[in-house]
């Protein structure tokens, strides 16, 4: 009686254990409501700073609520979106540093291979440099929790976008 209380418990255990959602480690802050599947949050940031140390930015929420400090991949970093012909100079310099790693070649037959794939490693590093010189408010930022480090967010993706 035992044996058929337990298989039938596990039985229905099975389906539920099968169907828990993915975690990111810590919950959102307070701003985040996910608006697209990937469970992502995102916030327009009133300005940002660089720690070039540790490779992160931190940036207030236009929203309110605590900082965030935000790390991400190179290939998170967006081009600007909605500036038109004239955007401001800072926000120029990051849609050139984002066209400059993407087409140079890191082929060891390049002269230049080492240089390239120096500059496409320290791309996040440099754009997080130019994100400081941005107007306020023009930098939107899509993350979630980083598991690596507690109180860090892992970044989706970062653009500059016109208000």
């Amino acid at each position: 009686m035992a044996a058929a209380a337990g298989a039938t418990l596990t039985v229905l255990a099975f389906p539920a254990v099968i169907s828990i959602a993915p975690s990111y480690g810590a919950p959102g802050p307070g701003v985040c409501t996910p608006a697209r599947d990937d469970n992502a949050c995102s916030a327009r940031l009133t300005s940002v700073t660089a720690n070039t140390i540790d490779g992160t930015i931190t940036g207030t929420p236009v929203d309110g609520g605590a900082p965030l400090t935000l790390s991400g991949q190179a290939d998170a970093y967006l081009k600007s979106a909605g500036f038109g012909a004239t955007p401001p100079d800072a926000v120029q310099r990051w849609d050139a540093a984002i066209d400059g790693p993407n087409i140079v070649t890191v082929d060891p037959s390049d002269p230049n291979w080492y240089g390239n794939a120096k500059a496409r490693t320290f791309l996040p590093r440099t754009l997080d440099d130019l994100a400081t010189q941005f107007p306020p408010n023009t930098l939107v930022v899509r993350f979630v929790p980083d598991d690596t480090y507690p109180g860090w967010f892992r970044l989706v993706s970062i653009q500059p976008v016109a208000q």
